[in-house]
C-alpha cells in the first residue's frame, strides 16, 4: 500500500526546491502569527517574554527564508507588479495544466 500511495505521489506531484521553499515560508508564516496571538493574549509577563522570544525567532527565519528565495530567482520583489502578475499568473496555468 505504501509503495503504491509513494507511485501515485511521484507520478502525479512535481516537487523540486521552489515547492518546498514555498511550503516553509507558509507554514512560518503561520508559526509566527500563532506565536503573536499568543503573546498578545498572554495572562503573565513571563509567558509573554517566551512567545516574544519564539515570535522574534520565526521572524528570523522567515527572513532567511525569503533572502534564499531571492537569491535563487524564485521571488522577484523588485519587479514591477505587472510582471509579478503576469509572472503569478504563469504559474497558476501551469498548476492547471
Amino acid at each position: 500500500m505504501r509503495n503504491m500511495i509513494e507511485n501515485l505521489i511521484k507520478n502525479n506531484t512535481y516537487i523540486d526546491d521552489k515547492v518546498i521553499m514555498l511550503s516553509m515560508l507558509s507554514s512560518a508564516k503561520a508559526s509566527a502569527n500563532m506565536y503573536l496571538n499568543s503573546a498578545l493574549t498572554s495572562s503573565t509577563p513571563e509567558l509573554r517574554a517566551i512567545y516574544s522570544a519564539s515570535l522574534t525567532q520565526m521572524v528570523e527565519g522567515h527572513t532567511a527564508l525569503t533572502e534564499l528565495s531571492i537569491n535563487k530567482g524564485w521571488f522577484k520583489p523588485y519587479d514591477k507588479p505587472i510582471q509579478q502578475l503576469t509572472c503569478s499568473y504563469k504559474e497558476s496555468q501551469n498548476v492547471i495544466d
